[in-house]
């Protein structure tokens, strides 16, 4: 496969014939039992060229798997082989999103999965370049599902932000809801690096006090998890990662009510 750099392509301990899709040696999945990947940024791929980043043959039988993705949908087509379960056929899907992350990052989840592939469309050029901010999400154990607040109906999604790449960024850094929307904040870190979401400002590296209108913990490490807080009252919320204060913080603006 020409023109595919694989340089920090896939984060975790994945080996390089896994993604080439080449049989893999024994002992190939070890680091892989969870399966979480993020494939941020190196890939290239011209005019119907296609690379297979996990298939049964890694995992020893069909597996379960959960996306997040932002790609460009018409150069680079996210597919999935499935089992159907008769006769042992296959067939490919061009994925497509269930619509839980409101469109802003996709989101799909299938049950016997023979292999995700990444395609580039014909006549087109698939890549997935750091300055494109987008990146994809292979998590094999489902993750938490997005949750409802005790007493209150399920919350609108008002904004998803991503926690994006090692100690850099909240991906926008700032958002605009309206009254009892939530933001969810999806982890896409492939370094697999712990962050927090953690209300409150700082000044220069201090933010201390803070967490007390909402705070994930140290718990978002894994790629694909998500955290969630419902917005009751209008203002203007600031927050930050209290592992790297000073490259990721970010704001939440509550509109006022009408």
């Amino acid at each position: 496969m020409k023109n595919l750099m694989m340089k920090a392509l896939i984060f975790g301990l994945v080996p390089s014939v896994f993604l080439l899709g080449i049989p893999p040696v024994a002992n190939s999945t070890v680091g892989w039992e969870i399966g979480d990947m993020v494939l941020d940024f190196g890939l290239y791929l011209e005019s119907g060229e296609q690379v297979v980043l996990v298939d049964k043959y890694e995992v020893g039988h069909p597996f379960f798997v959960e996306l997040s993705w932002k790609l460009n949908a018409d150069n680079c087509l996210l597919q999935v082989q499935e089992s159907t379960g008769e006769g042992g056929t296959v067939i490919t899907k061009t994925v497509s999103d269930d619509g839980l992350l409101n469109g802003v990052v996709s989101h799909a989840v299938f049950q016997q999965v023979e292999a995700v592939v990444v395609t580039a469309a014909e006549g087109k050029h698939c890549e997935i370049e750091p300055s494109q901010d987008e990146f994809l999400v292979i998590a094999r154990e489902a993750r938490a599902p997005l949750s409802v607040e005790e007493g209150i109906s399920p919350a609108p999604i008002g904004a998803v932000v991503v926690v994006f790449r090692a100690t850099t960024f909240f991906m926008p850094g700032e958002v605009t809801i309206k009254p009892g929307e939530k933001v969810v904040w999806v982890y896409a870190d492939g370094a697999q690096e712990p962050h927090s979401v953690t209300s409150g400002s700082c000044k220069v590296n201090d933010c201390s006090g803070g967490g007390k209108q909402f705070n994930s913990g140290l718990n978002l490490n894994k790629p694909g998890q998500r955290f969630e807080h419902v917005f009751k009252h209008s203002r203007t919320f600031p927050y930050h990662c209290d592992l790297h204060l000073g490259s990721m913080q970010g704001s939440v603006t509550v509109q006022p009510s009408p």
